[in-house]
C-alpha cells in the first residue's frame, strides 16, 4: 500500500496548530494504517514441508499398511495427524487418482508429494511409499514359501486383511460425515456402492453412467 499523504487542509494544521481540525482530516486520520496495525495483519506464508519429513512419513505409511488400508493410513497423517490437506482437498485427490491410470495409492503418493514440494516431493513421497515395503514383501515371501501350509499363518494373514478393510470403512464414513450431509452425494455414493459391491457390474460402466449426474449435482449445489 502506498502513503497515504494528508489532504490540503490538514497542511494548514501542521503549519498552524491553533487552527481548528476540520472533519476531513479526522476521516484521514483514522483511515491512516499504523505500523503496528500491518504488522498484525501480515501473515507469514506456512514453511515447505521437508523432503526428509515426507520420505519418513510415506515409509510409515508403507510399513504399517499389512493387509490394505493404505487409503486410511494416508488420511490419517494427511488430513489428521500433519494437516496438510483438509477432507475436501484430499477426496478431490482421490478421485482423481482413482479415475486415472495406475494403482491408485501410487497416484495418491504422487499427488500428496506434489502438493506439498512439487516434482521432487512427489519422487519422495513415491520412493518412501515402496521403498521399504519392497524389501519386507521380498522377506515375507520367501518365510511364506516354506511355512505356506501352517494353517495359523492363514489366519494371521485373515485377520490383518479384515483389520484393513475396517480402518477403509471408518475412513469412508468419517470423510462422509464432515463433507456432505445432503441427500444427492449420499444417494450416489450408496448407489456406486450397490453397483458395485454388490451386484458386481462392471466399475467403468458404472462410473461412465453415474459421474456426469454426481458432477452435475455439485455444480448445482454450488451454484444454485
Amino acid at each position: 500500500m502506498g502513503a497515504l499523504h494528508p489532504p490540503r487542509c490538514c497542511r494548514g494544521i501542521f503549519a498552524n496548530p491553533a487552527m481548528a481540525s476540520p472533519p476531513d482530516c479526522t476521516s484521514y486520520w483514522l483511515a491512516r494504517p499504523s505500523r503496528q496495525t500491518s504488522r498484525m495483519t501480515s501473515r507469514p506464508s506456512p514453511e515447505p514441508v521437508s523432503l526428509s519429513l515426507i520420505a519418513l512419513v510415506f515409509s510409515r505409511i508403507g510399513v504399517l499398511s499389512f493387509g490394505g488400508g493404505l487409503i486410511a493410513w494416508m488420511h490419517r497423517e494427511a488430513v489428521e495427524a500433519r494437516r496438510w490437506l483438509n477432507d475436501q482437498e484430499f477426496l478431490s485427490g482421490l478421485a482423481i487418482c482413482q479415475v486415472l491410470p495406475g494403482g491408485n495409492m501410487v497416484n495418491m503418493s504422487l499427488y500428496l508429494g506434489v502438493r506439498l514440494r512439487g516434482a521432487l516431493g512427489a519422487m519422495t513421497a513415491i520412493l518412501g511409499l515402496i521403498g521399504l515395503p519392497i524389501v519386507i514383501v521380498i522377506a515375507i515371501a520367501a518365510v511364506y514359501a516354506k511355512f505356506d501350509t501352517l494353517r495359523s499363518l492363514h489366519l494371521v494373514l485373515d485377520g490383518i486383511a479384515a483389520a484393513a478393510v475396517g480402518m477403509n470403512i471408518t475412513t469412508g464414513i468419517k470423510a462422509a460425515r464432515r463433507n456432505s450431509r445432503a441427500l444427492a452425494p449420499i444417494a450416489i455414493a450408496g448407489s456406486v456402492f450397490a453397483a458395485v459391491g454388490i451386484f458386481h457390474w462392471p466399475m467403468l460402466a458404472v462410473v461412465a453412467c453415474l459421474a456426469p449426474l454426481s458432477i452435475v449435482l455439485a455444480w448445482r449445489s454450488r451454484h444454485g
